[in-house]
């Protein structure tokens, strides 16, 4: 059903947005725009209407023009009666609305935005959502699983923020959820706060069911690069791992390749963060010696980790193909892939090739995308909040047009529990070990 031309999704939307304000805490972060702010990002969304479109390679393949013009003119209505941070959250829904990952509007890595940060790092396990990090002076919140975040259960609480999600599958969901439920403005937005600089979570400690209020603690750390940095130790936070060793998969995010022998199981362990060159020692090259390193050492398997790699330049995977299945490893059960929920963009199109040409493992939980996707984002810098919106501006296919696969599924599931973690235990890595020792 349809209202004067308007969709049901628009209606909510301005419902939601007017609610907001009516029911916000007074305060300058929330208050709402005045003449000339709302003005000004009426040009904007004039400029990104014309925009979208124009540099998208097919900003209509997921949604309809109605849709798109009906979500733009939903921001547009309410513009005079919700704050800054409520338009940049209606503008990351309007691009999920678009339906790939490539396209969106990311606070984390944005200075225009200027979101907060909540004194807690939030992670989906596969046994809930758990506090994974938390500031010094909020240390007895750390291993908590979270039950309620403004007076909603954490179920609902990730459902309201999914729209906002980017993405090409249900992965990114859990890699970024997490993420935006520590963003007090986010919270705000989606009516989980009636403050834009605070909020309350109902925790599960082992102490018993507890109801906490934290208030932001400071800007929202800048997430850029290809590389996935989010489980780098923070100066004066502490993470929940604090009392473990680092498992091998969190020894080294910041190095873009390395690899190790791993003489228990006789696995020669690669991690590859990004699909960049490094100057010194180009990927090429680097395969080659990893792989010379594996035959020195009568390695059984080759086990490439590719968990923390969101992309980078596809051009560079040829030579990682090329390398792999032209040695001894490109047999059953000794090329083991490790993917995971940020395993995106240019790491997608190299699993995607070795899916294709090599005889390979996939162990882990299943990547952020898929065969056939658009991809190859390019930036729309609105002309007045700076704000960047970014837009997919090719489309990939290297699976057969009829794969409607939502990723490629594992072989051999292995998700990540709050207790492993905490312990240093890497279920993932252990259960590519073991890969092929049923034919020994």
């Amino acid at each position: 059903m349809r209202f004067l031309g308007v969709s049901p999704v628009a209606i909510v939307l301005v419902g939601v947005l007017l609610s907001l304000v009516a029911h916000d805490a007074s305060g300058k972060s929330t208050s709402p725009l005045d003449t000339t702010e709302v003005r000004c990002w009426r040009e904007d969304l004039a400029f990104l209407r014309g925009e979208m479109p124009a540099r998208h390679a097919n900003l209509f393949h997921a949604m309809t023009r109605a849709q798109f013009d009906s979500a733009l003119q939903s921001i547009e209505r309410v513009l005079p009666h919700v704050a800054r941070h409520q338009v940049v959250v209606e503008l990351q829904r309007l691009a999920a609305l678009v339906g790939d990952g490539h396209t969106n509007v990311s606070p984390w890595r944005d200075t225009s935005a200027v979101f907060q940060q909540l004194p807690v790092a939030l992670y989906w396990f596969e046994d809930g959502l758990f506090v994974r990090a938390a500031a010094m002076d909020q240390v007895t919140l750390l291993g908590a699983r979270v039950l309620q975040i403004g007076g909603v259960p954490v179920k609902e609480a990730l459902a309201r923020v999914r729209p906002l999600v980017s993405r090409d599958n249900e992965m990114g969901v859990r890699a970024w959820a997490p993420i935006l439920l520590t963003m007090p403005e986010v919270l705000h937005a989606v009516g989980l706060s009636t403050d834009a600089a605070r909020a309350t979570f109902v925790l599960e400690t082992s102490k018993g069911r507890r109801e906490v209020a934290v208030s932001a603690a400071g800007r929202f750390p800048l997430l850029t690069g290809e590389t996935d940095l989010t489980w780098l130790k923070r100066p004066g936070w502490i993470d929940a791992r604090e009392r473990a060793p680092d498992p091998l998969w969190l020894s080294d995010p910041q190095n873009k390749y390395w690899y190790r022998y791993l003489p228990g199981t006789r696995s020669l362990y690669c991690q590859l963060n990004a699909v960049q060159q490094k100057p010194e020692d180009s990927l090429r090259v680097f395969f080659a010696r990893a792989i010379t390193s594996a035959d020195s050492a009568g390695a059984e398997r080759f086990i490439l980790d590719l968990r923390l790699n969101g992309g980078g330049d596809g051009s560079w995977n040829r030579d990682i193909v090329r390398s792999l299945i032209k040695s001894r490893y490109d047999s059953p059960g000794r090329l083991v892939v490790i993917t995971g929920r940020r395993t995106w963009s240019a790491a997608q199109m190299l699993i995607n090739e070795l899916e294709n040409l090599a005889d390979v493992v996939f162990v882990g939980e299943p990547s952020a995308s898929r065969g056939n996707v658009y991809g190859d984002s390019k930036k729309i810098v609105l002309p007045n909040s700076r704000l960047t919106v970014r837009v997919s501006s090719l489309y990939w296919q290297q699976s057969d047009p009829r794969d409607t696969r939502e990723f490629i599924p594992v072989t051999v599931p292995a998700p990540l529990r709050f207790a492993d973690y905490a312990a240093g235990r890497d279920p993932a890595l252990d259960a590519a070990e073991r890969v092929g020792e049923a034919k020994k």
